[in-house]
């Protein structure tokens, strides 16, 4: 597949609501990929009205994955080391659900400056997945040694309590150990805004509310992916460099008032074999810590077993055989998704997970959506088996699921995970 990032940079103020109850005053953090993809399609049908089959291949076919577009804005009093940060084009990722912080100075180290009070981020997928595993019958330890497994890092190191932490980071790509969460909060507001009578036209007496907003310059990051089709691509990034820079996209609540306009700026990126390279790189990595954090535990028997997780990286519409909807991904659920392969002795030892309801609005037909549901974004499921993370085919068969993502809606940027996200190698305070 191809890869084309996008930037998208709020040119007036921007609101999502994050659900449709009459007081509802709150935004997303994000910019979903429903609203993406529907501001693109309404300015697309205005100025291209006769490409009927131009627009399909664009947004009926579902040959073009859109993203979810994350905040990107981490600059913080203008520091060297953070605006270096900003102008990397690298992934911006949400924090997985095993992130932890200490509960009084959350927040990263970086970038390390007395301003930055942050004490670390860790990740505990390792240790849970290892204290459930210590619970089976073959690997079972007594329960002082178990409760070992979470001890060690159950406080901070200024021995203050560590709390679960949340947002999304982006990584240097030059220097790994650098990561910073985005600066949300800074960048939005609260608006308040009056009713108007239908019949009047006039200020309508008793109606004032509330929406959160993003101001202007909030920026955002996401990455689209596309077949190998040259004709597609270029079509695509056509459109954005008509549409891109003249304020012509609207996404969001409040486009009859003026908010919602985006410039947007698009980048491809072609490395299929560097990506798969790197891929190979991160799930042996993740295998190889496991077993060096079960043998410090003194687990063992594990010579013959190998690890790889899961993390979602957007909300997974996922059904079974009946249509009912899944509230996680176990060996059957990762079976169907992997087109059927029989992965040999697989079983999930350990997940943290939740599900929300998927309301919106189908921007194409000016009708409102199902009702859906979706485990949410920065669940974790860790997998034990016994083929070799080095199989060709296991491993040709877990790229091809990062790549494609998986369950329904996947076009309006559902479904998007990371197999061993690197993240969870993260075992100490960064």
């Amino acid at each position: 597949m191809k890869h084309l990032y996008i930037q998208a940079h709020a040119v007036s103020p921007l609101s999502i609501r994050t659900d449709h109850a009459p007081g509802g005053a709150m935004t997303t953090k994000y910019i979903p990929g429903t609203a993406f993809v529907g501001g693109l399609a309404a300015i697309y049908r205005l100025l291209h009205l006769k490409k009927l089959e131009e627009f399909e291949r664009l947004f009926l076919q579902e040959h073009v994955l859109y993203p979810n577009l994350y905040p990107a804005v981490f600059e913080k009093k203008n520091l060297k080391q953070s605006k270096a940060l900003q102008e990397r084009n690298t992934p911006v990722s949400p924090l997985p659900k095993t992130a932890q912080s200490c509960k009084r100075h959350p927040g990263f180290k970086f970038p390390q400056h007395e301003d930055n009070d942050g004490h670390g981020v860790r990740d505990s997928l390792v240790d849970w997945g290892l204290f459930a595993l210590s619970s089976f019958k073959q690997y079972q330890l007594d329960d002082t040694k178990r409760l070992a497994i979470l001890d060690e890092q159950k406080d901070c190191d200024c021995r203050e309590a560590m709390d679960h932490f949340d947002g999304y980071y982006r990584r240097n790509d030059v220097e790994p150990e650098q990561m910073m969460t985005s600066q949300v909060e800074r960048y939005t507001r609260l608006r308040t805004h009056t009713g108007i009578d239908r019949e009047s036209e006039t200020v309508q007496e008793g109606i004032l509310y509330n929406r959160q907003v993003f101001e202007e310059g909030m920026q955002f990051w996401g990455l689209v992916k596309l077949p190998d089709d040259t004709a597609l691509t270029t079509q695509l990034q056509e459109f954005l460099e008509e549409v891109g820079f003249d304020g012509l996209v609207h996404i969001g609540t409040g486009r009859s008032r003026g908010m919602g306009k985006v410039n947007l700026q698009g980048e491809l990126i072609e490395d299929e074999q560097e990506r798969f390279a790197l891929f190979k790189d991160r799930l042996c990595a993740f295998d190889i810590l496991i077993h060096k954090q079960a043998d410090k535990f003194e687990i063992g028997k594990l010579d013959d077993r190998h690890f790889f997780a899961l993390t979602l990286h957007s909300p997974l519409i996922l059904c079974d055989d009946l249509l009912r909807y899944r509230g996680r991904i176990d060996e059957d659920a990762l079976t169907d998704m992997l087109n059927g392969l029989q992965i040999p002795d697989l079983k999930l030892i350990y997940h943290t997970a939740s599900v929300r309801r998927v309301t919106g609005w189908l921007e194409l037909w000016g009708t409102p959506r199902t009702n859906e549901y979706a485990i949410e974004t920065g669940s974790v499921f860790l997998f034990m088996c016994s083929s070799p993370l080095n199989s060709p085919t296991l491993q040709s068969a877990l790229f091809e699921l990062e790549e494609q993502g998986a369950g329904r809606r996947r076009a309006e940027g559902f479904g998007r995970l990371c197999v061993s996200d690197q993240f969870h190698q993260e075992v100490v305070l960064r």
